[in-house]
């Protein structure tokens, strides 16, 4: 099983490339990698499912590796140290291709663990994130004699690390032994391990580089503390955020029946403009129409004498 570790102080690191460190010699790839090589950059998704992973064949490590210098992958080696060769080809090609490139995309999904399967006799593998609440549940329901899956070190990896330029990553391989498991073509788990792999930033006096240097100083065993607290100052974040919401949805609400009144207001006045600018008739039209009735009367034919008779004759 390999070594639950976390990125060393990089500061610290050997040199490479002559006087330069292995951060310097990784930042100065990373800055034209995708310009100069914008066929290797892997197009933007975000698979949180096993079926949707990223699927790396070793063939293409092997071309990236070809495009790189000797000096570059024993910097890359430094940072990643004590991982098999399998897993350091696989992060080396995730990283120029995949985490750096999209870095701001990533970091906007939230708290995620890095899963990197590489199943060495098949010749690939596989990459996927599973969310912090999947995390703690795998971690609740793994029996505790299984070897690889998530363990308490992950959990607490995923909580505590520095979002804004850090991966929580958990890795593991496998490998069919000569002449066994001829019916698994995934093999059995050889090792295991994990990290927060740091992205390096385009300026090493950012402070997003301190503030994963100062994630990676904490020792292990208070890390579980460090997940309380985080945990703890989420909360109270989003208490914040959610009061923030309700408090801004009634301002809105007030002013939504503010402006309604107001628009009833100028309706009202506008109508009693309207009113107070029509015309009043002249005063010859107002005698006009009382003297139509009479007059339409007086208009109406007379029966004629005889008719008068002949009815009143008829009546008796």
């Amino acid at each position: 099983r390999g070594e639950s570790h976390r990125a060393r102080e990089w500061r610290e690191a050997v040199a490479h490339d002559g006087d330069r460190g292995p951060i310097d010699v990784v930042r100065q790839v990373q800055k034209t990698w995708a310009q100069e090589h914008p066929e290797q950059v892997l197009k933007w998704v975000f698979p949180t499912k096993r079926r949707e992973c990223l699927r790396i064949r070793f063939g293409a490590t092997q071309k990236m590796e070809g495009l790189t210098t000797p000096g570059f992958r024993a910097a890359f080696g430094e940072l990643m140290h004590d991982c098999p060769p399998s897993v350091l080809s696989t992060m080396m090609y995730l990283y120029l291709n995949y985490l750096q490139p999209h870095h701001k995309r990533i970091q906007a999904q939230g708290r995620h663990l890095l899963m990197v399967k590489v199943y060495e006799s098949k010749g690939e593998a596989s990459c996927w994130f599973i969310p912090l609440k999947e995390v703690r549940e795998l971690h609740r329901s793994a029996a505790e004699a299984m070897v690889g899956g998530v363990s308490l070190n992950d959990v607490q990896l995923v909580e505590t690390y520095a979002v804004e330029n850090s991966f929580a990553l958990h890795t593991e391989t496998f490998a069919c032994p000569a002449g066994n498991d001829r019916g698994n073509m995934y093999g059995k788990c050889t090792w295991v391990g994990g990290m927060a792999l740091h992205l390096i930033t385009e300026d090493e006096h950012s402070p997003m580089h301190d503030k994963s240097q100062e994630f990676a100083r904490v020792p292990e065993e208070d890390r579980a503390e460090l997940a309380e607290r985080q945990a703890k100052l989420r909360e109270k974040r989003a208490r914040k955020k959610a009061g923030q919401k309700l408090k801004k949805a009634e301002m809105a609400a007030a002013q939504a029946a503010e402006d309604q009144a107001a628009k009833e207001q100028e309706e009202a006045e506008a109508e009693a403009r309207r009113k107070e600018g029509l015309i009043a008739p002249h005063e010859s039209f107002s005698k006009l129409f009382e003297d139509v009735a009479p007059r339409r009367r007086e208009g109406l034919l007379q029966p004629h004498e005889s008719l008068r008779s002949m009815f009143k004759s008829g009546a008796m």
